[in-house]
């Protein structure tokens, strides 16, 4: 009998084996696995570090004199931002070195459900909702104050990937490619006309819009779709009146400035800050707007402060640093191992995309004024924590981009 263990002689040809790749897979050990999918996209990551601790600079450098102001203390919110940055770096890591899309996909249906109960919540029960800016747009829930929008915007995403990827070959027709999405549009539009909150409805809309295209929509239906969402955005438009307060005020904001209650006065004082920055700016903690003319300059209009103190050449780089991070979040997903995970990935790095966008023009008053907060430099706690929980999970996907390979 024949030794299992005997070795084969020079004269012999080793016999050729098929192996199942799956059958490989399992039997790899910890550390190869490890080893195999543990590299994060490291481009996509480095512009992300950047744009934070950029963003962190700026909060600090665009709050000091309000915080000093009304709070007496010119580190209030630089402090409160630097402890909710090493909390979202840490869901980040935690997210893109342990987070799985097929888990992400099984959460898919649960996830959104829990985000329209939450933002329904906060419509239906004044009691956890806290006011701002005139509209109840947070959620508090303990020591824990968010907006719900955010969660459904993610779980927006998460549901028209978790769709598109079980109807794709019938994404041509009405009935799956277009009716579905009408529905969901409905819904969007009345929960967020009911919390008064014109910019998250602009941003769902938007992401719905695109990824309907991306998911295989066809032409004609997407040509009907942006007729009639024109032409709905109209009537709300005309129809709310703050919605048209907003838009008398964009066309000349330096007329509404001491009128309808000083409607004018921060897009205003942002043009301000924009023209007196020249090219160069007038130096990092230098600005002169941030002092009490431009309200709460570290929100939604801290990019009028960077053009102030960076200058022209300052916002030409933080526009290309986001540049280069959408760029890069699209080349993750070109190479997602499965069409949920592509498309995921896809809708998060459009939804950046759309903020830095919307906020720019709203900041140069290219558009009218919607409360859009400029990712990774705007203040804010759960908010910050949230994105960065998505840009881990599209650094989750980016590990499993290398077994594709």
């Amino acid at each position: 009998m024949t030794n299992r263990n005997t070795q084969i002689t020079s004269g012999q040809t080793k016999p050729k084996t098929r192996i199942n790749k799956k059958r490989r897979e399992k039997t790899q050990s910890p550390r190869d696995i490890i080893r195999f999918i543990g590299e994060v996209d490291r481009p996509f990551l480095i512009l992300l570090i950047i744009l934070v601790c950029f963003g962190s600079v700026m909060i600090f450098s665009a709050s000091y004199a309000y915080a000093m102001t009304w709070f007496k203390d010119s580190y209030y919110f630089a402090r409160k931002q630097l402890g909710w940055i090493i909390g979202g770096m840490l869901i980040l890591a935690i997210t893109a070195k342990v987070g799985d899309y097929r888990l992400v996909r099984k959460f898919t249906i649960p996830f959104f459900i829990v985000a329209i109960f939450f933002n329904l919540l906060l419509i239906f029960t004044s009691k956890f909702s806290l006011e701002a800016g005139g509209a109840e747009r947070q959620l508090v829930l303990g020591p824990i104050n968010f907006q719900p929008s955010e969660l459904l915007k993610l779980g927006v995403i998460l549901l028209i990937s978790w769709y598109v990827t079980v109807n794709q070959a019938r994404m041509k027709t009405f009935k799956y490619g277009v009716l579905p999405f009408g529905i969901l549009v409905i819904m969007i539009v009345g929960i967020m006309t009911m919390q008064k909150h014109l910019s998250g409805m602009i941003i769902i809309c938007i992401l719905i819009f695109v990824m309907m295209f991306i998911g295989g929509t066809n032409k004609f239906w997407l040509i009907v779709t942006l007729v009639v969402g024109a032409g709905g955005a109209t009537i709300l438009a005309n129809v709310f009146e703050h919605a048209k307060i907003r838009l008398m005020v964009w066309q000349d904001p330096f007329a509404y400035m001491f009128t309808e209650g000083g409607k004018g006065w921060q897009p205003a004082q942002s043009l301000y800050a924009i023209t007196s920055g020249g090219f160069w700016g007038v130096g990092l903690g230098r600005s002169n707007q941030k002092h009490n003319f431009l309200p709460e300059p570290q929100n939604d209009y801290i990019f009028a402060i960077i053009c102030e103190e960076l200058g022209f050449i300052g916002a030409v780089i933080i526009i290309i640093l986001f540049a280069l991070l959408i760029w890069r979040g699209f080349v993750i997903a070109k190479k997602a191992p499965s069409r949920f995970a592509s498309l995921m990935v896809m809708g998060l790095t459009i939804n950046v995309a759309i903020h830095v966008i919307l906020n720019i023009a709203v900041v140069t008053n290219t558009i009218p004024s919607t409360g859009i907060t400029l990712p990774f430099f705007s203040y804010g706690g759960t908010s910050l924590w949230i994105l960065l929980f998505e840009m881990g999970l599209i650094l989750s996907v980016s590990r499993y981009s290398y077994l594709s390979k």
